[in-house]
């Protein structure tokens, strides 16, 4: 393995080579920011139970998969006219994914101080696992949801 050097010079060559401020004259922007992001669950209701009595959210629709009739989207309101969803795939299986190219790694929620501290006391309440990265103030917390899908709230330090 490279020594960890090797590493930070190519970080170094990617920031000097891609990274542009806002004034560089570059195009901006060519969205208009995060619609949803839709993941798989195995199982609904525990899921939005997890979601909606755990971290607070709240859930705003539930449809049909356009896609696949069996299946079902659920949506979460994540803020900011953002939202956070799952589909089940009750004739698929309940085979989880592994971590690779392609994968998703983690989903990060941008949380107040006051709402980290609700977050982490209804963790501790129900005795679900989790770890702190900096404080709750100035942070983030690591959790994974019932499927084992990573969750950071984060204060945005």
């Amino acid at each position: 393995m490279p020594e960890l050097s090797f590493y930070e010079k190519r970080r170094e060559s990617l920031r000097s080579t891609y990274l542009q401020s806002a004034d560089a004259g570059s195009p901006g922007v060519q969205t208009a920011g995060l619609d949803h992001l839709a993941l798989i669950c195995s199982d609904l209701e525990r899921t939005i139970r997890f979601y909606t009595q755990i971290l607070g959210l709240r859930l705003t629709r539930v449809v049909q998969n356009r896609d696949e009739p069996t299946s079902t989207h659920i949506f979460f309101d994540m803020g900011g006219g953002n939202q956070l969803a799952f589909f089940d795939f009750p004739e698929r299986g309940n085979e989880p994914t592994v971590r690779g190219i392609g994968s998703m790694h983690h989903v990060a929620l941008k949380t107040p101080p006051d709402q980290m501290h609700a977050i982490q006391a209804r963790l501790d309440k129900h005795r679900i696992p989790y770890s702190i990265h900096g404080t709750a103030d100035k942070g983030s917390i690591y959790v994974r949801d019932p499927d084992q899908i990573l969750i950071e709230l984060t204060t945005g330090y």
